[in-house]
């Protein structure tokens, strides 16, 4: 069999394999678009465009699907090589049935009218979700927002805190309080609200939190960590390391409490926000600091019965973190995230982490998506480039094909499943 008959078996076999997305941003009550902007505008796509030269206070007006293409739709051409417009193609034309092979002036309407045809479909999101083989999909519950409602055949909740770890200020405080039902006015009462926190989202599988570079842990003295979340409550600004102590000790709050909730606790690592004159809203571009892996060695060893999900949104530190995983047991490895997610840096991330690592410690999908029409590209985007690397691995004599797709299950669907414990 040469290489190109090899890859187009494993890729037919590949598609096949159903999925768990540890990573949305999914409404749970609306899981599918009921805008063409929802789809079309995708904050992946808005970036593109934006690059391209369309006028931001056009795009992040409030004008209506059709005024917005009126004046944007020329720029479609400016990406028609990007992969995340590639996402968008595929998904247009095998969800909805788009015949052409581009956004033009001339066809957006016909678009709209395909995509809005579906909008108030009732099963429309279980029909995507079945394309696309979801077994289970992430959803994202902020700590001080109320649970949502959502269908729990498909979907499962991870509670988000990273301002309680990184941040802290009045405003978060308060969010807390509200969740709780308690009042904070010390660290110790923050300390006595988060076991009530984490019985609130009792339902959660995972405890999630992005960290920026330069948000590294020491062992914090407890002392210095008072007297910061003094002045945090009084709206005081705080000293490096001020910040850097209560940071740490609330990272260590919150890993004693995922510890004894027995939760998988997602890190996702490797953007610089906000960056003035970055693309909004999130105005973000990828970076690192040099430490910034290292300093998370001791909360690995001294929290050995927590299970640590580490997702980069950069490629420098890949091998690095390959490195880390395959030190230490409770370190596993997940997807791509936003700036990663490219074929040449997906495959980068795939090739590493099967060459290094048990084939347990690594987890293949993560959607970021908003709208399950996304998550159907991704999952395209993903299974393609498993195929292409796995392919590879067999041509070159490493696998059998048998042993390959073996391997893409795991990644897929078998291994995220055991992490987070999926039923």
């Amino acid at each position: 069999m040469n290489g190109t008959d090899c890859f187009s078996e494993l890729r037919e076999r590949i598609e096949t394999i159903p999925l768990v997305d540890i990573h949305s941003h999914i409404d749970g009550e609306h899981p599918s678009a009921r805008d063409p902007k929802e789809i079309i505008f995708y904050h992946y796509i808005v970036t593109e465009l934006l690059s391209a030269g369309a006028p931001s206070e056009v795009l992040f007006s409030n004008l209506k699907f059709d005024d917005l293409m009126e004046k944007v739709a020329p720029y479609f051409k400016m990406i028609r090589n990007t992969s995340t417009y590639w996402c968008l193609i595929k998904m247009l034309r095998e969800i909805y049935g788009f015949e052409d092979t581009e956004i033009t002036e001339k066809n957006w309407r016909d678009i709209k009218e395909l995509i809005v045809s579906h909008a108030d479909e009732e099963d429309w999101y279980r029909k995507v979700l079945r394309k696309v083989r979801l077994e289970k999909g992430f959803l994202t519950f902020r700590f001080d927002e109320e649970i949502p409602r959502y269908d729990s055949e498909f979907y499962v909740g991870a509670l988000r805190i990273e301002p309680l770890i990184s941040r802290l200020d009045r405003e978060d405080i308060t969010g807390l309080e509200k969740t709780t039902e308690t009042s904070i006015e010390s660290l110790r009462d923050f300390e006595d609200a988060l076991p009530l926190l984490f019985k609130r989202f009792s339902e959660c599988v995972a405890v999630t939190a992005s960290i920026l570079p330069d948000e590294y842990f020491i062992e914090p003295k407890k002392e210095i960590a008072e007297e910061a979340f003094k002045k945090r409550l009084d709206g005081s600004e705080l000293g490096s390391s001020e910040k850097n102590h209560l940071r740490s000790y609330a990272m260590h709050c919150m890993l004693k409490m995922a510890e004894e909730y027995r939760l998988p606790f997602q890190l996702m690592l490797g953007v610089r926000r906000p960056i003035p004159g970055a693309s909004p809203p999130d105005y973000a571009i990828v970076g690192f600091e040099t430490k910034s892996l290292i300093t998370l060695c001791p909360l690995f060893d001294q929290f050995k019965e927590v299970k640590f999900d580490i997702i980069l949104a950069n490629r420098v530190q890949s091998h690095e973190l390959a490195v880390i995983a395959k030190n230490y047991p409770n370190v596993y490895t997940s997807g791509y995230w936003w700036y990663a997610f490219y074929p040449t840096i997906i495959q980068q991330f795939i090739k590493e982490r099967l060459q290094m690592l048990p084939r347990n410690k690594m987890n293949g999908f993560f959607s970021d998506a908003y709208v399950v029409e996304w998550t159907y590209a991704k999952a395209c985007m993903v299974k393609l480039q498993v195929s292409k690397v796995l392919s590879e691995m067999v041509n070159d004599g490493y696998y059998s094909k048998e042993l390959a797709v073996s391997l893409a299950e795991d990644l897929l669907l078998n291994n995220p499943k055991r992490l987070y414990r999926l039923r």
